[in-house]
């Protein structure tokens, strides 16, 4: 299967680091669930195997469910269980590397997708995706969108660029705004958590507000990593999480926020 790569394992050489680039639309779904187990996403630039470029998971991640060969549900297969269980949808549309054509267009893409929530309540399903002339296309259904953002730029802008900024996703009646916590909150003067004019003008607008990702980091006594960047002076433990967490829903009312570690 590794011939199949859209770029095969490159071990590491000198001060060159290993390097491999393996999508889903490389395989077939009968492969992938066949041939394949289900891991946490890692790699190893110092690897000389493609072994050794999949055996490194983070510190902070585990391989607590890795050790029996998990299988691989496909798309279908997962709705089948979430909604056994009552459960809601988050589907995300990727940026895909995939080259599509006039037989299999990206619309044709996006349409697969949505016909596998045909039996699922729409109120359950919220989509997402950084494209967001997808969210367009789904916000003409029932279905809720959630507009993924990482224009960092946005942060510098006035009041009235980003009421322009916002205003297409209003005008298609998209649910909500979806960046991430450092683009919705920063610190002030006196060195406390606020939200952003950024959070400040999509709530004005009656945007939903949806921030990633909560506990995907390093330990907050570390700094924390990219997530917490622009936050990191006034974090000093982990269990300061809870204050992001508090401002994000108290102050910039958010409605929902994604989290590696639920629970």
């Amino acid at each position: 299967l590794a011939s199949k790569c859209t770029k095969q394992f490159r071990p590491a050489i000198g001060n060159l680091p290993a390097t491999a680039k393996c999508c889903t639309t490389d395989f077939t779904l009968s492969e992938i669930q066949t041939q394949m187990c289900g891991r946490m996403s890692s790699s190893n630039k110092h690897a000389k195997t493609p072994q050794q470029y999949i055996s490194h998971t983070k510190s902070f991640q585990t391989e607590l469910y890795a050790h029996d060969c998990p299988h691989i549900q496909s798309h279908k297969n997962f709705i089948d269980v979430v909604n056994a269980n009552g459960g809601s949808f988050s589907p995300e549309y990727k940026m895909l590397d995939y080259k599509f054509t006039k037989q299999y267009t990206r619309q044709m893409f996006l349409q697969q997708v949505l016909h596998d929530y045909n039996s699922t309540d729409p109120s359950r399903v919220y989509f997402q995706g950084f494209e967001w002339e997808d969210l367009y296309y789904v916000a003409k259904t029932p279905l809720n969108t959630f507009a993924l953002d990482k224009n960092w730029i946005a942060l510098t802008y006035t009041r009235h660029q980003l009421l322009n900024y916002f205003h297409p996703l209003v005008d298609h009646g998209v649910t909500a705004i979806a960046p991430s916590i450092s683009m919705l909150l920063e610190v002030d003067t006196e060195n406390n958590l606020v939200p952003t004019l950024y959070a400040k003008v999509a709530r004005e607008l009656g945007l939903g507000i949806v921030a990633w990702t909560l506990e995907r980091s390093d330990a907050l006594s570390k700094g924390g990593g990219w997530y917490y960047s622009t936050l990191s002076q006034v974090l000093r433990t982990d269990s300061d999480v809870i204050k992001v967490l508090d401002v994000l829903y108290e102050d910039v009312g958010i409605m929902a926020i994604w989290t590696d570690w639920p629970g």
